[in-house]
């Protein structure tokens, strides 16, 4: 049997969810520095076409990797 293993910063995007924008503007529900930190995978998403970003850390990189 697989064991999956839950991202640390998961519970970022689900008070994203619930919390009102002036207080995550406050940073309460601000990105975490560095997946890799933490041994995690990052979860990427399109910024402008040429670079992706992390949904759970501040990380950017050049290029499609969502």
């Amino acid at each position: 049997m697989k064991t999956i293993k839950k991202h640390p910063y998961r519970y970022r995007i689900w008070w994203r969810a619930r919390l009102p924008w002036f207080l995550i503007n406050l940073g309460i529900a601000d990105k975490g520095k560095d997946c890799e930190i933490v041994n995690a995978e990052h979860s990427w998403y399109n910024i402008d076409n040429e670079t992706s970003g992390c949904y759970y850390c501040r990380k950017t990189a050049n290029g499609k990797k969502w």
